[in-house]
């Protein structure tokens, strides 16, 4: 099953961006969103932004342009059932 991939490809690796991702599984962006919207929903990982930088020489020089990165939380949100009774 993709989805439990995924989620242990992000789990063994911490932090992975959302192009290591679409090149691991060979997927599009609209697939990526499909898939990893349980898993930010469930509190499994966090969406994050980060910079990368296009020459490579870690200085954060202007080139640098924005990528999605998704980072393993180890802390799932559980469903709570609470029955409410209204006066």
């Amino acid at each position: 099953m993709i989805l439990l991939d995924l989620k242990n490809y992000i789990k063994q690796r911490l932090e992975v961006s959302s192009d290591d991702i679409k090149n691991r599984f060979d997927i599009s962006e609209e697939t990526l969103q499909a898939l990893i919207r349980p898993l930010l929903k469930q509190g499994h990982i966090q969406k994050m932004s980060g910079a990368s930088c296009s020459s490579g020489c870690g200085t954060g020089c202007a080139s640098s342009s924005a990528k999605t990165l998704y980072r393993w939380t180890s802390k799932a949100h559980r469903n709570l059932l609470l029955s409410i009774e209204v006066h």
